[in-house]
């Protein structure tokens, strides 16, 4: 569950550092290149959050057994 948290918070930084700059810099590849990689980044990390739950579920199931 913490890395859950801790993986939130640094997808949040990067999107909000990455969005300001894309703003600031304000051209159109730039920002194609910002959006693309942040729609990653999101898939990613709940691919990773998905897996990482489903692990410790298991690790928690087989513990009790």
């Amino acid at each position: 569950m913490d890395n859950i948290i801790t993986g939130a918070i640094a997808v949040a930084m990067f999107l909000a550092f990455a969005g300001g700059l894309a703003e600031s810099i304000g051209a159109v590849p730039f920002i194609l290149i910002v959006v693309i990689v942040g729609a990653m980044l999101c898939i990613d990390f709940y691919q990773s959050a998905k897996e990482g739950l489903q692990q410790e579920k298991e690790k928690q199931s087989n513990s009790g057994v």
